[in-house]
């Protein structure tokens, strides 16, 4: 179910609208908690980028 915009353009989001983006948020955590011990200084965003793809 798609949510609806209500008068000032604000998103009223259904309940299962929230599990996308709990899953969502979980995904960018796990995903931080695996590249940050690489960053460091010297390691450039393409070398990160490059280990995340992988």
């Amino acid at each position: 179910m798609e949510g609806d915009m209500q008068g000032g353009g604000v998103k009223i989001h259904a309940p299962e609208d929230f599990a996308g983006m709990r899953a969502a948020g979980q995904l960018a955590a796990r995903t931080l908690d695996m590249i940050t011990p690489h960053v460091r200084e010297g390691v450039t965003t393409g070398e990160l980028d490059r280990l995340i793809h992988d």
